[in-house]
């Protein structure tokens, strides 16, 4: 009978070699030399007090097969005291600050911006309400992959990795690092337009720039976690001085501005740019990134106060992520504001205009004056090269998640950064001038990984194996996940299918092949029993043998389940408590 995950754990305790006897100790779960071990969230066990063990620790073992080398970012972790207390700290929350910060600048990039460009000039104030419903829900997604992230110690690569067969998780790696090409371009171009704008220096000069200074990241991240974090969260301040003074600046209908934040309704003639905002808002590498980068925080997770410290954690985490994404959609908002009216008054003196993101300093400078085009040029500068860099950051979680790479970190650096910026960057300089098509069809890629990122991260949250009886799913939460799932892959499909032109028959049946794909693999993903479960009998079990060979699932014997672990339950805890899930 195959092994749960919850066997494997078992049989993978840490255990510390003493280095006064040629025996080695082995540590049980919850006994006092292991309660002096500390586990990062990469699974790496370190000794804090050797003394307190009984011995001197000489060597220490990593306790599972989670990547196990070192990351550049979290060199220095910010560890978390758990206390025990429910109540709400700001000093505690400080120390919680930085992830969703460094998430939100996806929801800034180049990309974003010209989709905010766009929304002005097809919409105007319309659709406001649409973007504050995007970030809303977007903020609820992330805090999902968070949660993955602070429960289990691993990040969403890692675990699709472990979840699914080798061949399945290659296509979802490839399709992954497709989306986070796709952001590099946009994000590559946004800066080489500011370059442009600034310096009047041609656009391919920019990007071979912005790949080479991108580079400092490299020295960025060997300062530690928290000055990489502030050196983000000045670069999403900066854009948002620029564009909060031109606002202020332009002066806006304030009525019109609250009216399209409260009454929802949508354009005639704009769905397609309706669903595009929310497929600009949420973005698949975006999972991976928020997963890994909240392992920056080392928890307590000693049997005794592991389940209180992660409970505390997600709390903390969902509050930051908050206040992160709405700090970003108050600076999105700006932007079609600025915009809004900005057309308005061209079109009442009858001056043509473009709407793009390099026509954009043109338009600014038209109304406002020649300065305001250098305020929007830095603003972008800003977003576009640190979005580039975390761009990259997420890029090097995922190819380390899923190949398990224990390469050094500048190796690490360079290799993904070859598979993710040097592409991009080729695309880049071949079809800068094509920008507005290019952008429509990353869009599309965009919304389809969306989808098969988004099913793996809810799946797992329901499974028990891999997050415990403690945080797993109830009723409630799976039928808000499959509801949210229902309309993300259902508005994702609608992007898609509306940029196929149907101008013939032949269109029409490439338009259904594609969505016959998309359903067929999409339900692979959803319906694929992951490993953590394979001890268990799966609805594909009752399925005919072709069926059940799909789905790499033989005849499965009938589930014996784990035996029971003797630890006390907590107040409010569903299930046998089983300790240490990392």
């Amino acid at each position: 009978m195959p092994e749960s995950l919850y066997m494997k754990q078992q049989q993978r305790r840490p255990f510390i070699a003493q280095a006064d006897g040629d025996a080695s100790a082995i540590s049980s779960p919850g006994s006092p030399a292991m309660e002096h071990i500390e586990l990062d969230t990469l699974g790496m066990a370190k000794a804090v007090d050797g003394s307190k063990t009984g011995g001197n620790v000489s060597e220490v073992v990593v306790d599972d097969d989670s990547t196990a080398v070192e990351d550049a970012f979290q060199e220095h972790y910010v560890k978390i005291d758990y206390s025990g207390g429910s109540g709400f700290s700001l000093k505690k929350l400080w120390r919680f600050v930085g992830p969703g910060l460094l998430v939100s600048q996806a929801l800034l990039d180049p990309g974003n911006i010209e989709s905010d460009i766009s929304q002005a000039d097809t919409s105007g104030y319309k659709l406001l309400w649409l973007l504050l419903l995007a970030h809303i829900i977007c903020i609820f997604v992330q805090s999902l992959a968070a949660r993955l992230g602070v429960i289990t110690g691993r990040h969403l690569a890692q675990h699709m990795r472990q979840q699914y067969p080798r061949p399945f998780a290659t296509v979802l790696w490839l399709l992954s690092e497709l989306a986070i090409i796709g952001a590099d371009i946009q994000e590559v171009i946004g800066t080489a337009t500011a370059l442009h704008i600034l310096t009047s220096m041609p656009i391919w000069a920019g990007v071979v720039i912005t790949a080479v200074d991108s580079f400092l990241f490299l020295y960025v991240q060997r300062l530690g976690v928290r000055v990489t974090e502030l050196v983000f969260g000045l670069m999403v301040t900066i854009l948002a001085v620029c564009f909060w003074v031109e606002m202020i600046m332009i002066k806006p209908d304030a009525k019109e501005l609250i009216k399209g934040m409260v009454i929802p309704r949508i354009p005639q003639g704009s769905i397609v740019q309706a669903v595009g905002i929310i497929g600009c808002v949420l973005m698949p590498h975006n999972l991976y990134l928020h997963s890994a980068l909240v392992g920056s925080r080392k928890l307590d997770r000693r049997p005794e106060a592991r389940v209180g410290a992660i409970r505390e954690a997600m709390r903390y985490f969902r509050i930051e992520t908050s206040i992160s994404l709405m700090y970003a959609y108050l600076i999105n908002m700006s932007v079609v504001v600025v915009f809004c009216k900005a057309f308005d008054v061209l079109r009442a003196s009858g001056t043509p205009y473009v709407a793009s993101l390099a026509d954009g300093a043109t338009v600014l400078s038209t109304v406002l004056g020649r300065g305001s085009k250098y305020v929007y040029a830095v603003g972008l500068l800003a977003i576009g090269q640190s979005t580039t860099m975390s761009g990259t950051l997420s890029g090097q979680y995922v190819t380390e998640g899923f190949w398990n790479m224990a390469v050094k970190p500048w190796q690490r650096v360079l290799i993904t950064r070859g598979i993710s910026l040097v592409p991009a960057l080729i695309v880049a300089v071949s079809a800068s001038a094509h920008m507005d098509l290019l952008s429509e069809i990353i869009n599309v890629i965009q919304a389809v990984v969306l989808s098969f990122t988004i099913i793996p991260l809810l799946k797992m949250q329901a499974t028990v194996e891999i997050v415990g009886p403690e945080f797993v799913f109830g009723r409630v939460g799976r039928g808000a996940a499959a509801t949210l799932t229902l309309a993300i892959v259902t508005l994702n499909a609608y992007m898609v299918v509306s940029v196929i032109p149907l101008t013939s028959a032949g269109m029409y049946v490439a338009m259904v092949a594609v969505l016959l794909v998309y359903i067929g693999v999409l339900s692979y993903t959803a319906l694929f029993p992951l490993k953590s479960a394979w001890g268990q009998q799966a609805l594909v079990d009752r399925a005919p043998a072709y069926i059940r060979l799909l789905f790499a699932r033989r005849s499965v014997p009938g589930y014996v389940p784990p035996p029971e672990v003797s630890s006390p339950v907590e107040p409010g805890d569903r299930g046998t408590h089983i300790p240490d899930f990392r």
